[in-house]
């Protein structure tokens, strides 16, 4: 009999541990589901995005560290975001979130689809459609009275609050040409000042938040960010 007892003393004890983790882990859950809700709530007040916004919560265990003031590495995505007149994909990842709003910083990104980039070009873009390739930014089309087809190599740079279209060469009937070139070749010259830098203001950026790259991808050019340490930037430019 006692050792019948004592079997089934395991027995309850084991089930009773295996019920606790059971509904710790369901706890965890529930807590991580809603902190991703708000989250996504108050992301799509505050850029009210054309399409949807997502938020994961990346550390482990998020949901029990919202208990003790914290949510951990967080990131939020919205597409369809509508700044400076252009529509925008973005995505914020920051580290050590808490629930007051603060952060240890993080990254960003925004990525702007070629059909705008072509839009916002103006004479540097006559005539000719923007696209990406291995990071780089192409131009290709018809310029000149000819129409001859040509392709535009171009590169990007960016500063704090402003990214640069620098075109380096051109190809056409397949010969290239670097574009300082251009203008000491005959009837060339004219393209050769269509063709010069281009630099493109970044403005409204939440304090907090710089420029810090730009590459072309095969959806669009994309604009990377830095998110500095502190509370967390909002869409209007100040902190939350």
């Amino acid at each position: 009999m006692t050792s019948n007892r004592r079997g089934r003393t395991r027995v309850i004890l084991v089930a009773t541990a295996a019920t606790l983790a059971l509904l710790t882990c369901a706890t965890d859950l529930l807590v991580e589901h809603r902190t991703e809700e708000r989250v996504v709530a108050q992301a799509s007040r505050r850029l009210k995005p054309e399409g949807p916004v997502h938020a994961d919560l990346t550390s482990p265990l998020a949901g029990l560290r919202t208990l003790g003031g914290e949510v951990g590495d967080i990131e939020v995505s919205a597409k369809g975001v509508h700044r400076q007149h252009a529509v925008l994909d973005v995505t914020a990842r920051l580290k050590d979130v808490t629930t007051n709003g603060d952060s240890a910083g993080g990254t960003g990104t925004a990525t702007l689809g070629y059909d705008q980039v072509t839009r916002r070009l103006g004479t540097l873009g006559k005539g000719l459609t923007a696209g990406g390739q291995n990071g780089g930014l192409i131009l290709t089309g018809s310029v000149g009275r000819l129409g001859l087809p040509v392709t535009v190599r171009a590169t990007l740079s960016t500063t704090a609050h402003a990214f640069t279209i620098t075109p380096t060469t051109v190809s056409v009937l397949g010969r290239s040409v670097a574009v300082d070139d251009l203008a000491g070749l005959p009837a060339t010259s004219g393209l050769r000042d269509e063709l010069r830098p281009r630099t493109v203001a970044v403005t409204q950026l939440p304090h907090g938040v710089a420029l810090t790259s730009a590459h072309a991808a095969g959806d669009g050019l994309v604009l990377g960010f830095s998110i500095a340490a502190g509370p967390t930037p909002n869409a209007g430019g100040a902190a939350a």
